[in-house]
């Protein structure tokens, strides 16, 4: 399977959309905190990077995740059912990461619920520092700028 990082554009708008709408109302309810089927116009939104930038991750045309950077180095990340524990989730964290770098932020961070086993297991392997509480568990990543992943 070859997969391709990279950033999002316009032209992605429809697949990332169809990725949203693939989602179980679980898995929605991991990434927003509560159940919520975003819009068009908000995916609209997504890719257009003005204050964020978007990466997917590729697979024969199509999206199978996607992960947003935001200016206050918070970010979200979704990967299709069916391709998770393969590593992608890791690739597109990674990704941002590296963008988080390029836009010389020193911190990137992750907010999930702890029963999002994959998001934490994805914040252990990439070094972030977790917080866990009952109802939240936070990930923190202090950026070097000398390494890259």
């Amino acid at each position: 399977m070859n997969i391709k990082i990279r950033k999002a554009n316009l032209d992605d708008l429809e697949k990332i959309f169809e990725l949203y709408n693939s989602l179980s109302e679980d898995d929605l309810y991991l990434r927003y905190f509560h159940y919520y089927k975003p819009t068009l116009d908000e995916m609209r939104n997504l890719v257009r990077q003005g204050d964020h930038v978007t990466i997917v991750a590729e697979v024969d045309g199509k999206i199978i995740g996607e992960g947003t950077l935001y200016k206050d180095g918070e970010f979200s990340l979704v990967v299709a059912e069916e391709f998770r524990k393969q590593g992608v989730g890791t690739e597109i964290v990674k990704a941002l990461i590296n963008e988080a770098k390029n836009r010389k932020l020193t911190t990137v961070r992750f907010y999930t619920l702890p029963e999002n086993i994959p998001m934490i297991k994805i914040g252990k392997k990439l070094n972030f520092k977790l917080s866990i509480d009952e109802d939240e568990v936070y990930g923190e990543l202090k950026i070097n700028q000398e390494v890259s992943l």
